[in-house]
């Protein structure tokens, strides 16, 4: 299964089997978490695998809605967009769990980082250092992993409508060489299924805004954000758009806040020549 693939088949595990995955995958998951790439080269963000997952739950205690055998713990220092570049990061390790045939449910984090400091290894930064704050890092998010429960499939069945909002829903002036593309970003998991995301056209690029949310889940609507962008970045690659992203300077917009800007690479070489 390619990860363009598994943009689809995937859904959110919340009851998973005790089973224990064996060595071998595991090494293959802790492969995968120690490569990822992000858009923001100033941040540092890491996927920790915990395989014994009763160290969360136990750390979590009553905020730990999903038991499952293995979790990964998501960190970062906190700097510009890093809650959408972990999302953006972490997606991408999602998708490829799934296509190794295991089941995931992205969940927040209410660890602190002197809780995870016995078994996940952060860089040591000495106090004096100038930008401490800045490279300090800290849990933001979490993924649960295992197998799920005999009772529920792993996969979501391809010909059931996702309770999504239409392409049309979450665009505006787009050419129609994007539906495709954000066919693939509208089955996008997000926070309470708010789906923060719109997307502009203008010439040769595409603004993509955020619905302000309430304070409750403000941070994991904007990894949500970064989910999407992977979402449309894959479609991309399988079709063969190139594409960069930019920060531009553009206004909020009513109850919108600007994330990014996306370039069709193609077009604008064809409007320079």
């Amino acid at each position: 299964m390619e990860l363009y693939d598994a943009i689809f088949y995937r859904k959110s595990i919340r009851n998973y089997s005790n089973k224990q995955i064996k060595i071998p995958l595991m090494e293959s998951v802790k492969d995968i978490c120690s490569n990822i790439t992000y858009l923001n080269k100033d941040l540092n963000i890491k996927a920790h695998v915990i395989d014994r997952g009763h160290l969360i739950h136990f750390l979590m205690g009553k905020g730990c809605k999903v038991k499952a055998p293995h979790y990964i713990v998501v960190t970062s220092n906190k700097g510009n967009d890093y809650l959408q570049n972990i999302g953006f990061a972490i997606e991408n390790v999602v998708l490829k769990l799934t296509t190794l045939g295991l089941a995931t449910c992205w969940l927040e984090c209410n660890l602190k980082r002197e809780d995870i400091l016995e078994f996940v290894e952060l860089e040591e930064i000495e106090s004096d250092d100038e930008d401490y704050e800045k490279k300090l890092e800290y849990p933001v998010a979490i993924i649960a992993f295992g197998y799920p429960e005999k009772s529920e499939s792993l996969f979501r069945p391809l010909n059931g409508e996702p309770d999504r909002e239409r392409v049309k829903h979450i665009s505006k002036n787009l050419d129609r060489k994007w539906i495709k593309i954000l066919n693939a970003v509208r089955v996008a998991p997000s926070i309470k299924n708010c789906q923060p995301w719109m997307f502009y056209g203008e010439e040769n690029i595409i603004n993509i805004y955020e619905e302000k949310q309430k304070k409750a889940i403000e941070n994991m609507s904007k990894i949500s954000m970064g989910i999407a962008l992977k979402h449309f970045d894959i479609a991309c690659k399988k079709f063969d758009i190139k594409v960069k992203y930019a920060k531009k300077k553009h206004k909020n917009k009513m109850s919108k806040e600007y994330f990014i800007s996306i370039v069709d690479v193609d077009n604008e070489y064809t409007q320079l020549t």
